[in-house]
């Protein structure tokens, strides 16, 4: 028997880095998803394969914690770890991890596959799967990959649609009243996220009587960009994503290829375009008209960008038997 688990990416519409300071922050989820299928094996070993990448543990090394694996595979052994644990499963399972998410640009690829993995295994070994333990699944992956993350990537990958997330109030979802369409270039740059919010919190330490209106500017910018996103909006939200690049650039996180995707796609007729993600490198997303999403992913090519044309999606995870 296989099971087929997907998820999707995600993007941060608005309010990056001032979530740190519980400012709020939109998210989104993607059509671009992840997959991963799970299949039942005879033999009491766990394989996974991605890519290039291939390992496999014994049931017994596992329980144990006997084993040495690549570094990219940890979290997902340690979360497997956990659940035949608690559910006693005696068989072996293999895994195979199909991604055309970028890695390490902002747009949540790693929990994706957390989500996916946590949901495929979930049903291959209990039976079932429901959305809370996923999400905590994931989350200790997450956690495992890059410290102490907001939690925001699990949670939208596993939900879907558009949320609204702040620090000391949670997850709400937003309900988009018409199709969100968005072209992401990505910049080839490579960043760490955790230096990127290390460098941002250090200058409004330093300087607080300046950042402190920035982040409240942000997160009144948010709150805007909500409404517009429930009333459908597209003027609007592209106007705010322009502004809410502009408080992104004052915080030094953008670059010159990051400007040049910017202006790139607002050129070519993008509604708005911003960083996404905690910048440095990375990508911007830009909201467009449905009738110029070629022509904007075009100019980003140009402009030295790998363009990708998606979507908001509602469609969360999920697990089809085959």
């Amino acid at each position: 028997m296989t099971f087929l688990a997907s998820a999707p990416a995600k993007v941060i519409l608005f309010g990056e880095h001032f979530v740190v300071e519980n400012e709020p922050a939109i998210a989104a989820a993607l059509d671009l998803r992840v997959e991963v299928s799970v299949n039942l094996l005879d033999e009491k070993r766990f394989e996974i394969r991605s890519g290039n990448l291939f390992s496999f543990v014994r049931l017994d090394d596992l329980l144990s914690n006997h084993y040495s694996v690549n570094q990219h595979f940890k979290p997902l052994y340690i979360i497997l770890r956990k659940v035949i644990e608690k559910y006693g499963f005696e068989g072996g399972l293999k895994f195979i991890i199909k991604s055309p998410i970028p890695m390490g640009v902002g747009l949540g690829s790693s929990a994706a596959v957390f989500v996916a993995f946590s949901a495929g295994l979930l049903k291959a070994v209990a039976g079932e799967y429901d959305l809370e333990k996923v999400v905590k699944l994931a989350s200790e992956g997450e956690i495992l990959a890059h410290g102490r993350p907001s939690g925001i990537d699990p949670t939208i990958s596993a939900n879907g649609g558009v949320i609204v997330y702040r620090k000391s109030e949670g997850f709400i979802p937003l309900k988009a009243a018409i199709p969100l369409h968005l072209v992401i270039g990505v910049s080839g740059e490579v960043r760490s996220t955790a230096t990127m919010v290390e460098k941002v919190l250090s200058l409004k330490k330093r300087f607080p009587e300046i950042f402190e209106p920035l982040y409240h500017a942000a997160g009144h910018l948010a709150i805007e960009a909500a409404k517009a996103i429930e009333r459908g909006d597209l003027t609007s939200i592209g106007m705010l994503m322009n502004i809410n690049h502009g408080l992104l650039s004052s915080l030094g996180v953008s670059t010159m290829n990051l400007e040049r995707l910017v202006h790139a796609a607002r050129d070519a007729g993008a509604l708005g375009a911003k960083i996404t993600g905690a910048g440095g490198g990375g990508a911007i997303i830009s909201i467009c008209p449905q009738n110029l999403l070629e022509t904007v992913a075009s100019a980003i090519k140009r402009s030295g960008g790998f363009p990708l044309i998606s979507k908001v999606s509602d469609r969360g995870v999920s697990v089809i038997e085959r």
